[in-house]
């Protein structure tokens, strides 16, 4: 989403062979695909390529229900050889994952590795384990996401998300004079563009969203700044995942004793990625 990360000396050649794909003088047919973060759209504008058809832009989202969990069923069975119902584990791992492909990845490798230490079998402490190092997987990749976002600008985004409904955003002015508020005028804006650049906020029909809401509860949760007295003492230091943890149960599995699993996401993911394809 950066013109600037094209070398001075290359932005000529890079457009000049857009401009030949564009004219049609390659002179054979051609298909571009570039895939990046929502500002991905605009650095195309800014080297000169204003506009797009309608079906060229794909914005990529979670996958259905019933997609994610052939998916996950094909894991389980196919590369991890579970043997048995799998019910109960795509069930645990959906209500985490919900079809956002990144977090389906976090879970599937810790999954398949527990299976191949029961050799196949699966048991409510294995499910329990994996979906623990899933989670591990799940917040690095968000700390990903906000790496070059300082501890301090975290917590101005958190501050400014807490009490926004999941799903819901904020107006580019509103979110300025916060920044502008925390840091200065002259690095409200820098500040902003890093955290749409990292993927941490985006545009979505004239308002700034958190793209997944699991990560808008990650952010407020860990960054919010939380008075003590405002919460139990035994929930200060738990994120808001933990503290809505549920259980995982050998009777969920057709077994008959209970064990503690660690947190659970929201009932939903956000379908709009922020991410585009253009053709």
């Amino acid at each position: 989403g950066k013109k600037d990360l094209i070398p001075r000396d290359k932005i000529h050649t890079v457009v000049d062979v857009l401009k030949s794909i564009h004219n049609g003088d390659l002179k054979r047919p051609v298909i571009l695909i570039a895939a990046g973060l929502g500002t991905t759209a605009a650095a195309f504008r800014r080297l000169g390529i204003s506009r797009f058809e309608g079906d060229a832009r794909v914005e990529l989202g979670a996958l259905g229900k019933d997609a994610e969990r052939a998916v996950l069923h094909d894991w389980l069975t196919e590369e991890g050889k579970a043997t048995g119902d799998t019910t109960a584990w795509i069930d645990a791992i959906a209500q985490e994952s919900h079809g956002w492909p990144q977090h389906i990845i976090s879970y599937v490798k810790p999954v398949l590795d527990q299976l191949e230490a029961d050799k196949g079998v699966m048991t409510a402490e294995g499910l329990n384990a994996a979906l623990e190092a899933g989670r591990g997987l799940r917040t690095a990749y968000y700390r990903g996401r906000v790496e070059r976002v300082t501890i301090k600008q975290r917590r101005s985004f958190a501050k400014l998300f807490a009490n926004v409904a999941y799903g819901g955003g904020l107006e580019f002015e509103d979110i300025m004079l916060s920044l502008a508020q925390d840091h200065g005028t002259e690095k409200a804006e820098k500040i902003f563009r890093r955290a749409e650049e990292k993927g941490v906020i985006v545009e979505k029909d004239g308002l700034y969203v958190v793209p997944i809401p699991s990560m808008h509860d990650w952010l407020v949760s860990n960054y919010a700044r939380i008075q003590e007295k405002e919460m139990p003492s035994k929930l200060i230091g738990q994120s808001q995942e933990q503290r809505s943890s549920p259980m995982v149960t050998k009777r969920d599995l057709g077994q008959e004793s209970s064990t503690r699993p660690p947190g659970q996401l929201r009932d939903a993911e956000e379908r709009d990625s922020g991410m585009d394809f253009g053709r």
